[in-house]
C-alpha cells in the first residue's frame, strides 16, 4: 500500500491487479538486469527481480511521502538496487534534504556505517537514530577507515562535482553516485547545478575559458569552463554511467536527474 495521508502524492497512482503488477515489474527487471549486468556483473536475473519486488515492498513505507527536490520512485529505485548489489559497508551521503535516500540507504543495508552530510537540517522530516548526521560538509570529516572495494558516496548537494571526485578520491573511496549529473545543455533545468557536472568532464565540446549562461527562474546564472580542473578530475574516473530514465515504463513523471555511476582509478 502506498503511504496514508495527504503527502502521498509521490506514487499514489499505481496498478493493483497482480496480473498487471508482475507485467510492469517484469518490464523494469528487463531494464535492471541488463544495466545492472553490464555495470555490475550482476547476471543472475532472479536476483534482480527479487530486488524489484524488494523495492515495491518498501518504497509505499518511505517516511517522506512527497520528496519534491530530492529522490522520488525513479531514483530510489536505482538507488535501491544499486547498494544492495555493492553491498557497501560505508556509506557516505553529501546531501540530505528531507532525509528520504538516508532512509532508503538504511533498508537497503541494515549492517552498514552511514554517514550523512548537509550543511543545513531545516528540511529534514526523518532522522534515523542508527545514521550519523553531520550538519557541515563532508570535505574535512576524516574517517577512521575506508575499504575501497566495500564503501560508497551519493553526492546530491549541487556542489562542483569535480571537487566531490578529488576529495572522495583523496579519501579512498572509489565507488561514487552522483545525483544530478546534467549534460551542459540542460543545466538551465537545475537552478544550481554541480557545474562542472561528471558528464561536462567528458564534454570535449566545451572550450577553454568558455562561459555558459543560462536563466533560472527569470534570474541570470553563468558559470566558466576551467579545462585543468575537468582534466584532473577527469583522470581519477575510470568509468561512468548514467542510470536508465523509467517514466517511459512507470508513467511516473519528474525531472530526469541523470542520477549516474561513478568508479574511480586504484592510484
Amino acid at each position: 500500500m502506498p503511504p496514508a495521508g495527504p503527502a502521498a502524492s509521490d506514487y499514489a497512482s499505481y496498478m493493483v491487479t497482480p496480473k498487471y503488477v508482475r507485467r510492469l515489474r517484469e518490464e523494469l527487471v528487463d531494464v535492471a538486469h541488463a544495466f545492472l549486468t553490464d555495470l555490475l556483473l550482476v547476471v543472475y536475473r532472479p536476483r534482480i527481480a527479487a530486488l524489484v519486488d524488494e523495492f515495491f515492498e518498501i518504497y509505499p513505507k518511505r517516511p517522506v511521502g512527497e520528496n519534491v527536490g530530492g529522490s522520488r520512485f525513479h531514483n530510489c529505485f536505482w538507488l535501491h538496487l544499486a547498494l544492495r548489489s555493492l553491498d557497501p559497508v560505508l556509506i557516505v551521503e553529501s546531501g540530505v534534504w528531507k532525509g528520504q535516500t538516508s532512509w532508503l540507504f538504511r533498508q537497503a543495508c541494515p549492517a552498514a556505517t552511514i554517514h550523512s552530510f548537509d550543511v543545513t537540517f531545516r528540511n529534514l522530516v526523518h532522522r534515523d537514530p542508527s545514521i550519523a548526521y553531520h550538519e557541515h560538509d563532508w570535505g574535512g570529516f576524516r574517517f577512521d577507515a575506508v575499504d575501497p572495494a566495500r564503501s560508497l558516496c551519493f553526492f546530491d548537494d549541487h556542489v562542483d562535482q569535480a571537487k566531490r571526485v578529488r576529495e572522495a578520491h583523496a579519501k579512498g573511496f572509489r565507488t561514487l553516485l552522483f545525483d544530478d549529473n546534467s549534460p551542459v545543455h540542460r543545466i538551465y533545468s537545475f537552478g544550481y547545478p554541480a557545474a562542472p557536472t561528471i558528464d561536462m568532464l567528458f564534454d570535449d565540446d566545451l572550450e577553454p575559458g568558455e562561459v555558459i549562461e543560462w536563466t533560472w527562474k527569470g534570474e541570470p546564472r553563468r558559470w566558466v569552463y576551467d579545462p585543468e580542473e575537468a582534466r584532473a578530475a577527469r583522470a581519477l574516473i575510470a568509468r561512468y554511467e548514467v542510470f536508465p530514465e523509467l517514466s517511459a515504463l512507470t508513467n511516473y513523471h519528474g525531472m530526469h536527474t541523470f542520477l549516474s555511476f561513478v568508479r574511480l582509478v586504484d592510484a
